[in-house]
């Protein structure tokens, strides 16, 4: 026998589980990169300087100081189609009011990733407020060229740091000395765990405000430390070049806490600079 409750309880739960499942669904296509989506932050858009192509401008968080991976999409602004193919130079800078300098940037390959991204990096080297830093970008894209322009709100500082400075200095043999400056950055994982780590970091010279060649020649040695303890840890792997300025090696962390890890650098057969080192906490 049914019962007219019944049919009303049944029909009720037929509704509310239909609407449950679409509201599922729109949250999973919205989660998706390729319904336009993004699963970065929007940093900023706009259009190019001669209003060739829309840009959208990502990144994976805030801006800081250190290595931040960047991400560009593109459109032709004409016919509002995405570009997947173009040569995108980053032309960071710091408007010190007295001067102006750049810092070290790797610009993205010339083919999109599947979702649509140009992704780069750009190794901020001290904080910035109000659009003293400011990030450029030159494109070239189906034939046409053009640049866009972004001031950057902030660029903040991180706490430990993520880029240190490793300062070389070298008698020139006549009472003076010629001082090399390499910024080094730390290529952070998703997550640090107990266990090994992969250890990654950038080296760059400083050839000029503007101008931060990578630097590839390097040897350098690591050391964890854990100064609340006053141990180490053993089978650590020192870092090796693997690509134009990356260098990557394996971190063996014994247990979570406050963790130094000690790096020695040496160029030419010469030990550079002292006291290098970056904090990680987990």
């Amino acid at each position: 026998m049914n019962h007219p409750t019944m049919k009303r309880i049944t029909s009720y739960h037929i509704i509310y589980i239909s609407a449950l499942l679409s509201i599922l669904s729109a949250c999973s296509k919205d989660d998706n990169p390729g319904n336009n989506q993004s699963q970065y932050m929007l940093v900023a858009e706009s259009a190019s300087s001669n209003s060739m192509f829309n840009v959208k401008f990502y990144a994976k968080d805030s801006l800081f100081v250190g290595y931040n991976k960047v991400f560009f999409m593109l459109y032709e602004k004409s016919s509002g189609s995405q570009v997947t193919q173009a040569e995108i130079n980053f032309r960071p800078i710091m408007d010190m009011v007295t001067f102006k300098h750049a810092c070290p940037v790797e610009n993205p390959s010339g083919t999109a990733d599947a979702n649509g991204y140009f992704e780069g990096a750009v190794m901020f080297s001290m904080p910035g407020y109000d659009g003293s830093w400011s990030l450029s970008a030159d494109v070239v894209a189906n034939g046409k060229t053009d640049s866009i322009y972004f001031p950057l709100a902030r660029v903040i500082p991180t706490n430990p740091v993520k880029k240190i400075v490793v300062i070389d200095s070298l008698s020139n043999g006549s009472g003076g000395w010629i001082i090399s400056k390499y910024p080094v950055s730390l290529v952070e994982p998703d997550k640090w765990n107990v266990g090994n780590n992969n250890f990654e970091i950038t080296v760059n010279k400083m050839a000029s405000m503007m101008s931060f060649p990578t630097i590839n020649d390097m040897t350098i040695a690591i050391t964890p430390e854990m100064p609340s303890m006053g141990h180490g840890s053993p089978n650590n792997v020192n870092p090796i070049p693997v690509s134009d300025g990356h260098y990557s090696g394996t971190v063996n962390f014994t247990m979570t806490g406050a963790w130094r890890v000690h790096l020695d650098f040496t160029r030419d057969g010469r030990a550079i600079g002292k006291n290098a080192y970056f904090d990680i906490s987990f």
